[in-house]
């Protein structure tokens, strides 16, 4: 399934809302506890799902974060790609542990084989001469 992308009317309310101002905010983003990047974002925006769209299938204003192009580099490099190959092995892991069910088939139909020759026995290398 493919990620869906937040709406034009949910971009702008999120670029009102940050003041166009980087909305990034502590280690989520790779800044310390509490500290906000607050990097200009006439320079560039990036409208990042806070908490990951494959966890969440979110596409909220709750969910979407005004963001400079260095936090969410920062944020898809060292939180959301980790987070979603997780996903996908757990997902994964629960395809594998799955009870299979074996499917019994009718079969092909027996063949008769030829009965075996017998195997000859070992010939001398050389005949005695008469």
């Amino acid at each position: 399934m493919a990620r869906k992308e937040f709406t034009t009317k949910t971009r702008k309310e999120a670029l009102k809302r940050s003041g166009k101002r980087c909305e990034a905010v502590g280690d989520w983003y790779g800044l310390p506890e509490g500290q906000r990047c607050t990097a200009d974002l006439s320079l560039g925006v990036e409208y990042d799902h806070y908490i990951l769209d494959a966890n969440s299938k979110d596409n909220s204003l709750e969910n979407c974060r005004a963001v400079c192009p260095r936090c969410h580099g920062w944020k898809t490099r060292n939180r959301d790609t980790p987070t979603a190959a997780k996903t996908v092995r757990q997902q994964f892991m629960g395809m594998k542990t799955r009870a299979k069910v074996k499917i019994q088939s009718q079969g092909f139909a027996k063949k008769e084989r030829a009965p075996k020759l017998p195997v000859p026995g070992p010939r001398p290398i050389y005949e005695a001469q008469q």
